[in-house]
């Protein structure tokens, strides 16, 4: 579930989401030129997102997960395969059937001739039609992508919606998941979703022993998986160093 050829362009932007205010924003010292603006293009790789407090998650733990995860699984907001070929959106938010994807806001873009030369670019929302055939589209040719989008604001809260349901599952593996820093939950997010929590809980025993008995300097060794970037394992290793450190 990843993708490393995210959108680019400026992205200095607040987004009003059910979710509270979330700020998107690019780092003023690599802030991008290229690109087209807009609500469905602007956030790309140098781009950090700031999500606030409510009354379900804290905003600076789901902003470190959701930056971790949009810097090894992409933000992509059309439809689009990953490495198995399934059909995703956003920050690799799998869409496991063609209901998963007509549950979503999707939008496309319409081009419309202004006359003497001029046109504009109009958003509007994507018919069911219109849905089918994109996810159909990227499920027959895995190297396409959809010209059905979402928002950076639905991609956003879907993503937010990932790490909430990826947590269940952690919960399930670790008695004191909520008593755990930040980093580790970080790490233990990034590995719950990369892997899907059965895969977790069945192809790494040692890993989960270590988590459940703090061991985190374990952890971090056993947290390795194979079939992903070394990027990814280094970043989720460090997760569980900084939790050794008491971070």
């Amino acid at each position: 579930m990843s993708d490393t050829d995210p959108n680019s362009g400026p992205g200095w932007n607040d987004h009003d989401t059910p979710y509270g205010t979330i700020h998107s924003y690019n780092d003023p010292g690599t802030l991008g030129t290229g690109g087209n603006a807009g609500s469905h293009t602007n956030i790309g790789p140098t781009t950090r997102l700031s999500i606030p407090s409510t009354k379900t998650y804290n905003g600076i733990y789901m902003s470190m997960c959701a930056n971790n995860l949009m810097a090894h699984e992409g933000f992509v907001n059309a439809i689009y395969a990953d490495s198995k070929g399934n059909p995703t959106v956003g920050i690799g938010h799998l869409l496991a059937n063609i209901d998963a994807a007509l549950g979503m806001r999707f939008s496309k873009t319409y081009h419309q001739s202004l006359g003497h030369g001029d046109s504009t670019n109009i958003e509007v929302a994507a018919t069911s039609t219109d849905v089918r055939n994109g996810y159909n589209q990227v499920l027959n040719h895995p190297g396409s992508r959809a010209a059905v989008h979402l928002s950076n604001d639905d991609a956003i809260q879907a993503c937010i919606a990932d790490v909430q349901e990826t947590e269940k599952g952690l919960r399930g593996l670790y008695a004191n998941y909520d008593h755990f820093t930040d980093n580790a939950k970080t790490g233990l997010v990034d590995m719950g979703f990369n892997l899907g929590i059965p895969r977790l809980r069945n192809e790494f025993p040692k890993f989960n022993a270590a988590v459940n008995r703090g061991d985190w300097g374990t952890a971090a060794t056993e947290s390795h998986r194979t079939g992903i970037g070394d990027k990814r394992n280094a970043d989720t290793a460090h997760n569980f160093q900084q939790a050794l450190a008491g971070h």
